[in-house]
């Protein structure tokens, strides 16, 4: 695959970042290529969505090793929590544009016009094909010193900060404040039915406070609760 020498050199600088030197830089190069892309270049079989698949695994498996090496009898139903925290979709998108995924992200033309570079779900899928990139490319000793690299500081913290339910932690906040829970209001609905995208806003005494987004409502409410603490503390 022919690539630009502007983009040789983002990408090589962004291997620097994940601190692999990779043998087959389109590893790369797909990770950050999105359904848009490929189809309009009509190399539909080139996109990144079979790498997300396989770095969802990859990054579930090594935050679950780092986690248990960390606290080995540490209790299950925390340890889950806190690995649903870290690999959820506003962590991986916040990860990911730290390492200056999305002004890399390739992208057809329509999902450009969009808005699609600003979407944080796309950031969050690039960041799990990246994973796959550098575990494909250089085996699961890869992978896994990326990811104990970029999570062990808030791996190190577990079990003292594993509450991570913010909704729960919000009311008991407003609670002892004498305020009024909080209330969740679905603002939209987007996506097809298999990848659907839901916005919620935190209302306290009916007055929008924050607002959050992901692929379930659950996930939803929990993020908005996250920068409605953020704001109050």
């Amino acid at each position: 695959m022919s690539v630009d020498p502007a983009r040789a050199q983002a990408l090589a600088e962004l291997a620097a970042r994940l601190g692999h030197r990779f043998r087959d830089p389109e590893m790369l190069e797909r990770a950050l290529t999105h359904t848009s892309h490929a189809n309009e270049a009509g190399v539909e079989a080139r996109h990144n969505e079979p790498f997300e698949f396989l770095g969802d695994a990859v990054l579930g498996f090594a935050v679950s090793d780092l986690l248990h090496r960390h606290e080995p009898e540490g209790p299950e139903g925390v340890k889950s929590r806190v690995r649903a925290h870290l690999v959820s979709e506003p962590s991986l998108a916040r990860r990911a544009d730290l390492l200056g995924l999305p002004d890399l992200l390739r992208l057809g033309r329509g999902e450009e016009k969009t808005g699609g570079r600003r979407k944080a779900a796309l950031w969050a899928d690039a960041y799990e094909a990246v994973i796959a990139a550098l575990y494909l490319d250089g085996g699961i000793a890869a992978a896994h010193r990326f990811v104990e690299r970029d999570f062990g500081d808030e791996i190190a913290t577990f079990p003292h900060d594993a509450t991570l339910d913010h909704k729960s932690a919000l009311q008991e906040l407003l609670q002892s404040r004498g305020q009024a829970v909080p209330e969740y209001v679905v603002v939209s609905e987007s996506g097809p039915s298999h990848r659907p995208r839901f916005r919620v806003e935190c209302r306290i005494a009916g007055r929008p406070v924050s607002s959050g987004e992901g692929s379930s409502k659950k996930v939803a409410h929990q993020e908005a609760a996250r920068r409605a603490l953020e704001l109050l503390r």
